[in-house]
């Protein structure tokens, strides 16, 4: 019902949606295009509603939904006293990494930006910090990872969104797209281990499987944007296995 009045009724960015699928795989007819964006309003609106379940759904459920795969990569750099950093996409449903911390022996960081939206913002860092992941704003980040004194952590950042400045261009989906270099200039910074996550569908009694792939894990010798490009790649080979999974509403390509 939900994707009927999204997608038939309001056609919520509509034109966004199929502008992004179109430039970005341009061998597809354009009746393909309208396939992957019926396919993304489905899983647009299956989001939303699993992320409402999440909210109050008992940990043991959740931990049915969401299949946690390679943590001992996690464990294995933490357990060298090194500070880690998960890059991930707005790809399959993000927030499922919500539960994590179930899974490792050590605090997990959830870098985010607050919602201008103050009731939203509460709902949102409710969600996230329910099985412990702890909520650190983005300019309080690097501070935060060379001055803890605590355990070494590890902290998520969703980095595939637009940047607010000046960046990096790189190739992505066959276009130029400007990519935010955060994560790299603090891996670079703080020496820590990169890797991936990815969050992927599955089938069976689980809805979403997360893994993680190692970047990078000596940051002070590697080329400049070498994490950068390898994230941006990794997403890539994702969203093209199965495209319906990532944020195609996201206005991405604001400048050409």
């Amino acid at each position: 019902m939900l994707y009927f009045i999204l997608y038939k009724i309001f056609r919520y960015r509509y034109g966004v949606v199929v502008q992004n699928l179109s430039r970005s795989f341009p061998e597809r007819s354009y009746g393909e295009i309208r396939q992957v964006a019926a396919g993304f309003y489905r899983h647009f609106c299956r989001i939303f509603i699993e992320m409402g379940l999440m909210l109050l759904m008992p940990e043991r459920r959740v931990k049915e939904k969401v299949v946690v795969r390679d943590t001992a990569l996690l464990e294995h750099y933490h357990a060298q006293q090194k500070n880690i950093i998960i890059m991930l996409g707005h790809y399959g449903n993000w927030e499922c990494l919500n539960i994590l911390p179930r899974y490792c022996s050590f605090p997990l960081y959830a870098v985010y930006k607050p919602l201008s939206n103050a009731f939203f913002d509460r709902v949102m860092q409710r969600l996230r910090s329910r099985f412990g992941l702890r909520l650190l704003p983005m300019h309080r980040t690097a501070r935060h990872m060379l001055t803890t004194r605590g355990p070494k952590g590890a902290y998520i950042f969703v980095a595939d969104q637009f940047p607010p400045q000046e960046a990096h261009t790189l190739s992505f989906l066959h276009q130029p797209t400007r990519v935010i270099t955060g994560a790299e200039r603090l891996a670079k910074t703080t020496g820590a281990a990169v890797v991936y996550a990815s969050v992927k569908k599955t089938e069976g009694p689980a809805d979403w499987e997360i893994s993680f792939r190692l970047i990078c894990d000596t940051p002070a010798v590697s080329p400049p944007y070498h994490i950068t490009r390898k994230f941006t790649e990794m997403l890539e080979q994702d969203i093209c296995e199965s495209p319906q999974y990532w944020l195609w509403t996201h206005r991405r390509w604001k400048q050409r």
